[in-house]
């Protein structure tokens, strides 16, 4: 950040584009009502990460799980696409039903779907009735209506990859952190 005072390099303890404008903002607000440079840059790299809002979870040396479980819909899933596209290793797209998008739920789905194709996300699973016309527009995936089964071959996948970076999306209805709690138990080093 440049400012007449100084400049400082900022760094934000969170993923997503969409943040850059935020801490922007906080800086630009924070500077004007005469804010140290130094303190500014300690305050937004102290910033909490939401729980379940792009929440990344180092599970081990191998494994990166992104937590985006708070919530879904349009625009936070492509969101959700485009980072998981920039992470390393083999990528993982779990992800659950949009709900409440009313008539154009099908639509939306499918072109979710169609971004997810021209996308460079290696796997995706989906689960629940509306993600399944995800799924039929994905070339690399399948679809589940049952959480159990999908966790058994998701363990399979991991174990074939030498870096995952999974993410796990979904409307609160899906409730898709039972996956999230299922990888953290089932991976994390203590």
């Amino acid at each position: 950040m440049h400012t007449p005072n100084g400049k400082i390099d900022i760094l934000l303890p969170f993923l997503g584009y969409q943040n850059i404008s935020n801490a922007l903002a906080a800086s630009a607000l924070s500077y004007s009502i005469n804010i140290p440079l130094k303190k500014i840059q300690l305050g937004l790299l102290k910033t909490p990460v939401i729980p379940g809002r792009l929440e990344p979870i180092k599970l081990n040396k191998n494994i990166i799980l992104i937590n985006d479980t708070y919530n879904s819909n349009v625009a936070s899933m492509i969101i959700a696409i485009k980072i998981l596209e920039k992470m390393p290793g083999y990528k993982i797209l779990i992800i659950g039903d949009m709900a409440e998008l009313g008539e154009k739920s099908v639509m939306y789905h499918k072109i979710i779907g169609n971004i997810i194709n021209f996308s460079k996300i290696n796997y995706i699973f989906t689960l629940g009735k509306n993600s399944y016309e995800i799924f039929k527009i994905c070339k690399n995936g399948e679809h589940y209506l049952e959480k159990y089964k999908l966790k058994k071959k998701l363990k399979k996948i991991i174990l074939k990859q030498k870096i995952n970076t999974i993410l796990v999306k979904g409307s609160r209805n899906m409730k898709m952190e039972t996956i999230i709690q299922y990888l953290i138990k089932e991976y994390k080093k203590k």
